[in-house]
C-alpha cells in the first residue's frame, strides 16, 4: 500500500516537472536574451482548430458600401496620373469576360480631352431632345466637366465576332454587358479608395454621340461606347441613399 502511494507521488511529481519545464520552454522561447533564439531550436506545438476569418471579405464589403455616385466634383486629383493609368491596366487586365474573350477597351480622358467629351455632350444634347430637356441637363453637364477626367468604357465588337461565330446559340451580346458593367464597377470603387470621387453617366444613349466620340479621338468603328466614369476629387457629400429590404425581399435563402 505504502509502495503504490509513492510511486504514485512520484508520477505526479514527474508530470508537474514536465509540465513546468513545457511552460518554460514556451515563454522563454520568445525572449529576446533566450540563448536558443535565432538558432534551428524547435519544440513541440499544440494544433488548434481553425477558426473563420473574414477581415479580408469585410474590408472589401466595406469598399463597397462607402462608394457611391458623387457629382460635386473638383478639377483635382488625390492620385498622379501615372497612378490612374495603373489603376485602368489594373481593371481591364482583371475584370472577368465570357470565354476570357478579353472585348472591354477603357479610354482614360484628362485635361482638354475631358473638357471636349462633356461639350460634344452638350451639343448633341441641345441639337438631339427637345428644350425643356436641355435646360434640365445643362447644370448637369456643367458639373461632369467641372471634374478631373473621365473614364470612357467600351465593348469591341469585332473581338466578340469569332464568339459570336462559333457559338451563334449563345448570349454574348449579354454576356458581355455583364463583363463591361464589371470593368465599370472595378474602376469606380478603385478611384474611390484612393480618395477620389465619381458618377457614372451613360449619354451613349443620344443619337449620335458614339459616332461623334470616335471621330474625335480616331476611335476603331468596332468600339461601341458603354460609359463615362466622371471623376474628381470630392467638392460635397453624396446623398442620402435609402434601402429596401433585403432578407425575404432581394434575398432569398434556400436549403439552409
Amino acid at each position: 500500500m505504502t509502495t503504490s502511494i509513492r510511486i504514485s507521488n512520484i508520477i505526479r511529481i514527474v508530470l508537474l516537472v514536465a509540465f513546468a519545464s513545457l511552460l518554460y520552454s514556451i515563454f522563454s522561447d520568445s525572449h529576446e536574451d533566450n540563448p536558443r533564439k535565432g538558432r534551428n531550436f524547435r519544440r513541440p506545438r499544440f494544433s488548434s482548430k481553425p477558426t473563420q476569418n473574414s477581415a479580408m471579405a469585410s474590408q472589401y464589403l466595406k469598399s463597397i458600401a462607402s462608394r457611391r455616385s458623387i457629382y460635386a466634383l473638383s478639377k483635382e486629383s488625390t492620385i498622379s496620373n501615372a497612378r490612374l493609368q495603373e489603376i485602368l491596366t489594373e481593371t481591364i487586365k482583371h475584370s472577368p469576360s465570357s470565354f476570357n474573350n478579353q472585348a472591354g477597351r477603357a479610354v482614360l480622358l484628362l485635361g482638354d480631352s475631358h473638357n471636349k467629351l462633356w461639350e460634344l455632350a452638350e451639343e448633341t444634347v441641345k441639337s438631339k431632345l427637345p428644350p425643356q430637356a436641355y435646360e434640365g441637363l445643362k447644370p448637369k453637364l456643367y458639373g461632369y466637366k467641372n471634374g478631373y477626367g473621365t473614364v470612357m468604357f467600351f465593348e469591341d465588337g469585332q473581338t466578340l465576332k469569332p464568339y459570336k461565330d462559333s457559338h451563334p446559340e449563345m448570349p454574348f451580346d449579354q454576356w458581355s454587358e455583364h463583363s463591361v458593367g464589371m470593368l465599370q464597377i472595378h474602376t469606380w470603387d478603385a478611384l474611390e479608395l484612393e480618395g477620389l470621387g465619381a458618377n457614372l453617366q451613360h449619354y451613349n444613349y443620344l443619337p449620335g454621340f458614339k459616332d461623334l466620340v470616335r471621330q474625335q479621338w480616331n476611335l476603331p468603328e468596332s468600339w461601341d461606347l458603354k460609359g463615362q466614369l466622371v471623376f474628381g476629387k470630392p467638392a460635397g457629400q453624396p446623398k442620402e441613399k435609402a434601402f429596401d429590404q433585403v432578407e425575404g425581399k432581394r434575398l432569398l435563402v434556400f436549403g439552409e
